[in-house]
């Protein structure tokens, strides 16, 4: 019973803290996982006797907890855009979808085939795998409030926020890849076609209108009901179950849940018969469980690290994590949006860089393990993939909450001098 207890004071002590960390983190300038794994850090060196990582975790295990996190938090980023964004708003993360996306796959695959030198399946893999950036990690450098209407938090929050949504689904196609590679043996027996049209196409339609027509369904039953009936539902917990809910059906429907769960939340955020209050309400409540699942998430993933994770790989991983950090992704993300002309050198920088990698990766790459358990170099794989998220969780840690501040104290000065009030667009 001594563990039972140190295992719930534990955690309890470390989401207390959560409850302080955001404010904290705002004011000393360090986003909350870096704060939070040293929590982890601290409390494996102190021998709590959490499940740690030995240390890697067990592939399903980790794919239901990294699962959960991912959808819950693509839930809350589709809650928090606001119509204020239009089409041309829109172009901004699509071109970091289908531009930036595939020339960081491109470089992924070729550093791990030729630098890693892992063989082509587990190439295909790594490149899977850290297509997407992170809607959960980067929480603090995406919008922060769906009351756009109100309060407008400026474009380069909106492109990154956008864009989690968007390729936390679109990476999907590009794991199936490598596990049918890898399923057939050789690009030869491969069957391209079937994964082109399947895998690629179909998926990814089923997918978008499974939630585009769950969360427009939602609202109206959200209205109707009320008109009907007289009763008005006002409980955040929808949201929740709206997740799970969307996420399951657009499987089973042989769509991919994850943009589904995105797209519903998008949707149900563009019903406007549904009152901002409520919205509101139901972006708080899953923005407070997945702070919850956070913190669990990253504390063990601290115990991971020091259990001995990034010792099953060399020095190439460290080598090849900061270029893809440092060099890849902000290329690939210049690349995508130098033409364009609204905003600033700065801005299109920013927003190139802050390209985090973290949980989503983690589950494609378990997910992958699930599916086929053939693929060579998988602890190689886990430890490259743990390097780079950690170097995006210290390196965007230190350098996001100061970069988002100065864009927001450049646009407040704007709107001083134009005499446009602060919670104005």
């Amino acid at each position: 019973m001594k563990d039972h207890y140190l295992i719930l004071a534990g955690l309890g002590l470390a989401t207390l803290i959560m409850a302080w960390l955001p404010s904290v983190s705002k004011k000393i300038k360090v986003s909350s996982p870096i704060i939070l794994i040293l929590i982890g850090f601290l409390l494996f060196a102190a021998d709590i006797p959490l499940p740690w990582p030995d240390p890697l975790w067990a592939d399903r295990g980790l794919m239901y907890f990294s699962e959960a996190i991912v959808i819950i938090s693509l839930m809350g980023a589709g809650l928090k855009i606001g119509t204020k964004y239009n089409w041309k708003s829109w172009k901004r993360p699509l071109l970091l979808v289908f531009v930036t996306m595939p020339i960081c796959m491109g470089c992924s695959y070729f550093l791990g085939k030729y630098f890693l030198l892992l063989s082509l399946p587990s190439s295909l893999l790594l490149a899977a795998v850290l297509a997407p950036t992170d809607p959960v990690l980067a929480a603090d450098v995406q919008l922060d409030d769906p009351d756009r209407e109100k309060k407008y938090k400026g474009k380069i929050r909106f492109a990154l926020t956008a864009e989690a949504g968007l390729n936390d689904g679109m990476a999907f196609p590009f794991s199936y890849l490598a596990v049918l590679v890898a399923q057939a043996g050789s690009w030869a027996a491969f069957n391209f076609t079937e994964w082109l049209w399947d895998k690629l196409l179909l998926k990814i339609v089923i997918g978008i209108i499974v939630g585009l027509l769950i969360g427009r369904g939602t609202g109206l039953l959200l209205i109707g009901f009320h008109r009907l009936t007289g009763i008005k539902t006002f409980d955040g917990f929808l949201a929740l179950s709206l997740t799970f809910m969307t996420y399951g059906l657009s499987e089973l429907l042989h769509g991919y849940g994850f943009l589904a769960v995105f797209f519903a939340g998008l949707s149900l955020r563009y019903y406007e018969k549904v009152s901002g209050d409520y919205k509101q309400k139901m972006h708080d409540f899953v923005h407070e469980v997945e702070r919850f699942l956070l913190v669990v998430w990253i504390i063990l993933f601290g115990g991971s690290i020091l259990n001995g994770m990034l010792t099953l790989t060399d020095w190439r991983a460290i080598v090849f994590a900061l270029i893809f950090v440092l060099l890849v992704r902000p290329l690939a993300g210049m690349i995508a949006i130098v033409w364009g002309k609204r905003e600033s050198f700065k801005e299109k920088l920013a927003i190139s860089f802050l390209g985090i990698r973290g949980i989503g990766s983690v589950f494609y790459l378990s997910w992958a393990f699930v599916q086929f358990d053939g693929f060579e170099f998988k602890n190689e794989l886990y430890a490259i993939t743990a390097y780079i998220i950690l170097i995006s969780i210290i390196i965007h840690g230190f350098t996001a909450p100061s970069i988002i501040r100065y864009f927001k104290r450049k646009t407040e000065k704007e709107r001083q001098q134009k005499n446009i009030p602060a919670e104005t667009e």
